[in-house]
């Protein structure tokens, strides 16, 4: 009975969809008549102009810079302090100290890590003898409240010199 119900209300449906149409495709049709659209001519394309590239004049853009170019040459004749130059730099050495805030500390029996955050929202668990920031920064101390950080900066004559920076305990956001 309710299959018959289902049909019958569907053949209905189905019958209404058929009649008489003029109306709408003599509107269709006057409306297309009346509306032509305006389309404005295209600019005219600008004239091309040849480049003639030098690559014996200028560093060519396809091959990466030179280390020179790019690093700081560091002269490792003179005997005074100088960097690690043979040491693989840490994840956080691309992150100035002003970037970089503690959070928080970590500890297991006499070990103490500093949870340190980037300025993406990273968090970082760092511990003595980790480096951090643009100037070689190596972690000396860790308490409870602060970081103790000594940097290496050049002195403008080959040579660094030691500077000890801290980083403390923050917790606004």
């Amino acid at each position: 009975m309710k299959i018959l119900l289902f049909l019958g209300v569907s053949l209905f449906f189905l019958t209404a969809c058929v009649g008489d149409r003029s109306d709408l495709e003599l509107f269709v049709t006057t409306t297309k008549a009346q509306h032509v659209a305006h389309i404005p001519k295209l600019k005219e394309a600008p004239k091309f102009e040849h480049f003639v590239y030098h690559a014996n004049l200028m560093r060519s853009p396809f091959v990466p810079p030179s280390r020179e170019l790019t690093e700081e040459l560091i002269d490792t004749t003179k005997d005074c302090l100088q960097p690690d130059l043979k040491r693989r730099k840490g994840r956080l050495e691309t992150y100035a100290l002003d970037n970089l805030k503690m959070r928080g500390t970590l500890s297991e029996t006499d070990i103490i890590w500093a949870l340190v955050e980037t300025n993406d929202t990273s968090v970082y668990r760092l511990g003595i003898g980790e480096y951090l920031g643009l100037y070689n920064g190596r972690i000396t101390k860790v308490t409870q409240q602060m970081v103790e950080i000594i940097e290496l900066i050049p002195d403008g004559s080959g040579c660094w010199t030691e500077r000890l920076s801290r980083m403390e305990l923050t917790g606004e956001g």
